[in-house]
């Protein structure tokens, strides 16, 4: 943490220290007094709202609302109406936006088997599908208004239909939004050249990112894999209420188009709140995956780091210790050392500095104390260590117990985590600790040859928003090529489960070496040149700017993969929900010798998901999944009879799956609840003569009973 901190949050956190959080993170509470002891006048939050809350009165109080994801809201809130969000019952929960810091293709194609669905070939009626009327939204930075694989070459080809750069203050901002500017149209586009710089400074990720996904090319070469998709940028600011407010406008683009729309996130953080798909965060990605929207997400790139630790304290009751390695990066202050526990199993946490065989040690924190936040220094010798402690009993989105040790590094000395619990199993991550106190970067847990230390694993590796329950968390794998050669999984590759058992990733794409578009605008066009120049790779120059094509590896590259081979299958079938696309992706993911037989054993793997994408056969079952919308239209009318009854009476739901009935009386009371599957006899003799309503999915009907 910044040490010129300290003295002005002593005061100001006092308050913080005694209170138990209901509706907010331990974290959110520290954050905000951080980001206020700092100066802001106001900070960004997501909130989870009361139904029917009094949205003017808000307003009045000069809070501004961004987007809507259900009943979760991003929230621009005056520092001195902070205490709003804790004083008001419409708000039920409520999270600080974090802040996330700085952070070959035509094999590609063929491995996913989208270069067979592009030309038709193996398609259900010999149809080809290239992505076209489908909006694919790219959440990203370092992008390139006027690259030719996806916005230039004529015509057919410009397909950036808008742009919003939340970075360009000079404006006009899209309409329900008070920030940033949006670029609308081609001649606009290419006034503007590409999105401003940011902390990334002028980059490049946004544009490969885009070239892979929905990229044309170049002279037949490097395609993405929905070349004729609509495409929508946004250079989100850095935070989750951005990245928010993005998804929220290219959903209002999508649907004044009535398109569908898939957006790809090529980014992830451990460090901003709950990692088991509970955050408000997740909860908005499921809200809006109900309503129609696909979101991909790449899985991460910690599969190498041992940056993961775990003990069930029920089995072995003996102290954990372990040594957590410090990550190098320019703006590395220290290591985030991320501690849940178990719910209704509290736990205590401390670290130890040592040189030598002299050792310093910290306060043993215990989250049964309540929650509270902790600033203090460990003398060390001469070396001073500052560290921050967030301590909660009960998380409010999860309910589990949790600690953050913020430690600041000194490679001069050696941190050790110690965790003691009586039962119950506790989870710790080891990622690097910047600046706002955010890190996607893992660092290794070892045993520091010191008898009696734990090594640490890189199982649950995946972070936000890759854990939310409906986003499709992408792996990565090397492309296998048509003779053959690749398919393994990249070394990178996170590992799933969440901590809850929940299967994540969900599928993989190709990840390693993956050739695609680079800015003409990037700080670092030099190296890519240089790379395009020494692999014979296109480098192509057009009015004075250099058009380069370029390798890059992650899951950052194998997230957008997914995100075209899910534009095909909307084109081939708009009217399928959310799920129906996920169950589809799974259910036709391809096994091979790498994957191991996943379908055959019914399982998934931590590191594979279900197995490899594989576009052609999803395409082909998209044509064939009759919609939500068609199954209804489809199915046979709900028949009761006898009807009246006396003593029972029999339905036929006309619908082969299972299908929930609930039966009313007049007055609105619930009779009774029950799930049918085909038919079902209901006895009735003991019910008060009269009219009632049974309901069936969309379908309701009349029942006497005499």
């Amino acid at each position: 943490m910044k040490k010129s901190l300290l003295i002005l949050l002593a005061i100001s956190l006092v308050s913080i220290a005694s209170a138990q959080t209901a509706k907010c993170g331990i974290d959110t509470k520290a954050l905000a007094a951080e980001e206020v002891a700092a100066g802001a006048q106001s900070l960004r939050f997501l909130a989870k709202m009361a139904p029917g809350f009094d949205r003017a009165a808000f307003e009045k109080a000069g809070i501004v609302f961004g987007a809507q994801a259900g009943d979760i809201y991003t929230l621009r809130v005056p520092a001195e109406r902070l205490s709003m969000l804790d004083e008001s019952k419409d708000v039920i929960l409520y999270s600080i936006s974090h802040h996330i810091a700085q952070p070959e293709n035509d094999a590609a194609r063929y491995d996913t088997r989208s270069d067979s669905v592009y030309m038709g070939y193996g398609v259900e009626g010999g149809t080809p599908f290239n992505g076209e009327g489908v909006y694919v939204g790219i959440t990203d930075w370092g992008f390139d208004y006027t690259n030719l694989s996806y916005n230039n070459r004529g015509d057919s080809n410009r397909r950036v239909e808008r742009a919003w750069d939340h970075f360009r203050l000079r404006g006009p901002a899209p309409t329900g939004f008070d920030y940033g500017t949006e670029i609308i149209g081609y001649n606009s586009l290419m006034n503007y050249k590409g999105d401003t710089a940011n902390l990334y400074h002028y980059n490049t990720h946004g544009t490969h990112v885009t070239g892979i996904a929905a990229g044309n090319g170049i002279r037949g070469q490097y395609r993405g894999h929905a070349p004729k998709a609509r495409i929508l940028l946004c250079s989100f600011g850095l935070g989750e209420a951005e990245w928010m407010d993005g998804v929220e406008w290219m959903r209002n683009v999508a649907r004044d188009s009535s398109r569908r729309l898939v957006v790809n996130s090529s980014w992830g953080m451990y460090s901003f709140s709950c990692l088991d798909g509970r955050s408000l965060l997740s909860q908005a990605i499921d809200n809006w995956s109900a309503e129609g929207t696909v979101f991909c997400t790449s899985a991460g790139n910690n599969g190498d780091n041992d940056f993961h630790i775990s003990r069930n304290f029920s089995q072995n009751s003996d102290t954990l210790r372990t040594v957590a390695t410090y990550y190098t990066c320019d703006n590395c202050i220290g290591q985030a050392l991320i501690i849940w526990g178990e719910q209704g199993h509290d736990f205590s946490a401390g670290f130890r500095m040592q040189a030598g065989t002299t050792v310093w040690a910290s306060q043993m924190y215990n989250t049964a104390g309540g929650d509270r936040v902790v600033y203090d220094t460990l003398h060390c010798g001469d070396i001073d260590i500052p560290y921050r402690v967030l301590i909660e009993h009960i998380n409010p989105f999860d309910q589990r117990p949790h600690i953050q040790l913020d430690v600041d590094k000194n490679t001069a000395l050696e941190l050790q985590l110690y965790i003691i619990a009586s039962s119950g199993t506790v989870h710790a991550w080891n990622v690097a600790n910047k600046e706002n106190h955010a890190g996607n970067e893992g660092a290794d847990f070892t045993n520091g040859s010191h008898p009696g230390f734990t090594v640490g694993d890189p199982i649950h590796g995946i972070g936000e928003p890759a854990c939310a329950a409906k986003a499709i968390s992408v792996a990565a794998h090397r492309s296998a090529d048509s003779t053959g050669f690749g398919g393994q999984i990249a070394y990178f590759s996170s590992y799933g489960p969440l901590i809850t058992g929940v299967q994540k990733p969900e599928v993989s794409a190709p990840g390693v070496a993956v050739i695609s578009s680079i800015s003409p605008w990037t700080d670092n066009l030099d190296s890519y040149e240089q790379t395009a120049f020494y692999n014979n790779l296109p480098i192509v120059s057009v009015q004075g700017n250099k058009y380069i094509w370029a390798p890059m590896s992650g899951t950052s590259m194998s997230g957008p993969a997914t995100t075209g081979v899910v534009a095909l299958i909307l084109q081939a079938n708009p009217l399928l929900s959310t799920n129906q696309v996920r169950d589809i992706l799974i259910s036709t993911t391809r096994n091979d010798t790498y994957t191991g037989p996943l379908h055959e054993a019914d399982s998934a793997s931590e590191r594979w998901g279900w197995g490899k994408v594989n576009a052609l056969a999803a395409v082909n079952k998209a044509i064939q999944t009759v919609s939500i919308e068609q199954t209804e239209e489809l199915r046979l009318p709900m028949h009761l009879f006898p009807n009246p009854a006396t003593k029972s009476f029999t339905v036929i739901s006309g619908h082969g799956e299972p299908q929930t009935m609930t039966v009313y009386s007049v007055d609105g009371r619930v009779v009774m609840q029950t799930v049918v599957t085909e038919r079902a006899t209901v006895d009735v003799s003991q019910w008060a003569n009269g009219v009632y309503v049974v309901r069936m999915g969309s379908r309701t009907g009349k029942l006497i009973v005499r």
